[in-house]
């Protein structure tokens, strides 16, 4: 195992040197997830209750005589001092069960105990010069010799998640804090899974303020994250303040962690213990978003929960400590998509589109077909039985694996990995040139020049595309699986399981996958096509047209999903195992074709398929032979206009001879008129 997990990932191996496992900068605005949640979330918050049994602690404890202010109530041999008793030097009596008439530093009346840990005491106090409350923070020795040196930056904190630090005291000694009346972040009754995990974004907010500043909070837990209300001019706000900074220590300490909340905390003998980075918040936060969250998140299949589950997996993985965040913007970008993706569902139902962080564009549809009229070939070689049912190939398909492989986008660079532009992003860019090429062994040979590790998620990208390129749907699956694991809030990566288990018949699988793509952001219009195909292909036509119809609302995709909604209407995949389109479908169809702006062979050929759905329901033989004739101008070929005008007299309706015959004997043609031919 490398020695730490900072060193895995800039060192394993060299040429993807700052590669990470994803993107610390590559927005301006990691924090976009708090625009998607109700800012008036929440449920009042009350003030904290105090706890008048907590002691004095002995190092406190000195005689009240001004006089003689001798240590007293102190334990010696292992055993606790005594809270009660008479200073041995004068015979001043004391009572420490009770903090009231303890005073700091001739300016800070202790009124109660808030609280203790492993640094030290914290209690609240009032401030004679500010005459205002504050916290004081006791220090132990070890964690006070960092506090001493950084404390005119501890000083200097301005942000709106973290407690202000108002002061420094050498008696005790203390950080003075400024008191937040509220409680420690937990899931409330009322509490909606999105509201929690904005916290979470706060959080990190503060955690990039104080990284950018050299410093490492090293205690980040539930009970250090107050929970408050905040009255501003738009109301009532629900927010969170990263307090209790005694456990502080500056990034350029390289001496292990002192002290830690263990529960919290990487485990021992994991890399931040030697040699602590900002990883140890992440860390910690990610634990914290686990015991938070941990009553909204049993119902792995609601939107956004399993992503949720990827996201805080990532977070405190112990087994590849390398995997981990390693900036609080990295982790943000993934929260903030998890965020977007829970939001998505009823009752907020909020559709956000905005580019990926890590994946460009995706200009391909891969509609299947759908988004265009039936090709004329499938009418020239359909094979019309004795009743006049057609035998033709499938109205629509699956995407081919290789059009997939060629049409996902490739990951954006990493502004945080100068050197991923160099040999390894040259590498992954042949490699991606010869995928569009449909050359699957000079893509795997670029991969491997480009030398990323097997455990990176770019590596498991790429070889997802070289498995589709090689028809391999199931490898493609277990690779696109690793991807998702590394960056759970991207949709990319569920929508190519979604393409992989189409192709393997899953429909299911399919349907989950299109649907949490679809719902979260109708612009990838790959994943509207791919979930009505699936609609469809389920027997459920209504969904399959509404899908289509949602999708149409998008500008880019509004033509073909037209279309798609026209076709979804009448179209029949197997008539032994499917109904025919209903009434209500084939009005709905008429109204949808007559609103269609296209060219007239891609209206002869809908219309063409909207006849033969009329027929299915009504059995009218001579309006379907009418609309194959209607083909035959567009057929390219001599040959193709041939078939049509076979298939349109075929599907004629048989002659009654018997009239046929009188009307001959009186003088009229025995074809009861001039024959029809395609010109006529």
């Amino acid at each position: 195992m490398p020695r730490d997990r900072a060193d895995a990932v800039i060192r394993v191996p060299e040429p993807v040197r700052g590669a990470g496992v994803g993107v610390a900068h590559v927005r301006p605005d990691p924090w976009y997830g708090l625009g998607l949640v109700d800012s008036d979330q929440g449920p009042e918050v009350p003030e904290p209750t105090a706890r008048p049994a907590e002691p004095v602690p002995e190092e406190h404890r000195v005689c009240a005589d001004p006089a003689c202010g001798r240590p007293v109530g102190r334990g010696a041999a292992g055993e606790p001092g005594r809270i009660k008793g008479f200073c041995p030097a004068c015979g001043t009596g004391f009572d420490f069960g009770r903090p009231s008439g303890l005073t700091i530093a001739e300016r800070y009346d202790v009124e109660r105990v808030l609280g203790q840990g492993a640094y030290g005491a914290a209690y609240l106090a009032h401030d004679r010069n500010l005459a205002t409350h504050v916290v004081l923070k006791a220090l132990n020795r070890s964690v006070a010799r960092t506090a001493l040196h950084e404390r005119d930056v501890l000083v200097g904190l301005r942000h709106d998640s973290i407690v202000r630090i108002l002061g420094y005291e050498h008696q005790g000694p203390h950080l003075v804090l400024e008191y937040v009346p509220g409680v420690p972040l937990t899931a409330g009754d009322g509490d909606r899974l999105e509201a929690l995990l904005a916290h979470g974004i706060r959080i990190l907010q503060a955690l990039d303020y104080l990284h950018e500043r050299g410093l490492l909070h090293c205690d980040v837990k539930p009970l250090n994250i107050i929970r408050y209300r905040e009255q501003s001019p738009a109301g009532t706000l629900d927010r969170v303040r990263l307090i209790d900074f005694g456990a502080v220590r500056s990034q350029k300490d390289t001496g292990p962690i002192v002290a830690h909340t263990p529960a919290f905390a990487p485990p021992e003998g994991d890399p931040e213990h030697r040699r602590p980075t900002p990883g140890f918040d992440l860390y910690s936060l990610g634990m914290t978003l686990r015991e938070v969250c941990r009553s909204r998140w049993t119902d792995r299949s609601a939107p956004g929960v399993d992503s949720l589950h990827l996201l805080l997996d990532r977070a405190t993985d112990t087994i590849q400590p390398w995997r981990r965040f390693v900036s609080a913007r990295q982790f943000a970008e993934q929260l903030s998509g998890v965020i977007r993706q829970v939001v998505a569902a009823p009752p907020i139902s909020r559709q956000v589109a905005r580019p990926s962080a890590l994946f460009g564009s995706m200009p391909e549809s891969l509609h299947g077909g759908l988004g265009a009229a039936r090709p004329l070939a499938h009418w020239v070689e359909a094979r019309p039985a004795e009743d006049a049912t057609l035998t033709m190939s499938p109205p629509f398909s699956s995407p081919g694996a290789g059009d997939i492989a060629a049409a996902l986008p490739a990951p954006l660079s990493d502004p945080d990995a100068p050197n991923l532009a160099g040999e390894t992003g040259r590498a992954l860019a042949e490699s991606r040139l010869a995928l569009r090429r449909r050359d699957p062994e000079l893509a795997e040979r670029a991969l491997a020049a480009a030398g990323l590790p097997d455990w990176h998620w770019l590596h498991a990208w790429y070889s997802g595309l070289i498995a589709l390129a090689r028809a391999d749907a199931r490898r493609a699956n277990s690779a696109f699986l690793q991807v998702r694991r590394a960056v759970p809030g991207e949709l990319i990566p569920h929508l190519a399981l979604g393409l992989c288990a189409e192709l393997s018949g899953d429909l299911d699988t399919a349907r989950s996958h299109f649907g949490a793509v679809f719902d979260t952001t109708p612009a990838l219009g790959t994943a509207g096509f791919g979930l009505a195909r699936v609609h469809l292909l389920a027997g459920e036509r209504t969904a399959a047209v509404g899908t289509a119809v949602r999708l149409a609302q998008e500008f880019r995709y509004e033509r073909e999903a037209r279309v798609a909604a026209v076709r979804l209407s009448v179209m029949v995949l197997d008539e032994s195992a499917q109904p025919a389109p209903t009434a209500d479908d084939l009005e709905r169809a008429e109204a949808g074709l007559a609103g269609l702006e296209v060219d007239r062979a891609a209206r002869a050929g809908l219309r063409a398929e909207i006849r033969y759905a009329q027929f299915l329901h009504h059995r009218d033989r001579e309006q379907l032979s009418d609309a194959v004739r209607e083909l035959g101008p567009h057929a390219p070929t001599e040959r193709d206009y041939v078939a049509l005008v076979d298939l349109a007299n075929r599907l004629r309706p048989p002659l009654r001879w018997a009239g046929v015959w009188r009307r001959t004997r009186t003088g009229h043609s025995r074809f009861g008129g001039t024959p029809r031919t395609l010109s006529s």
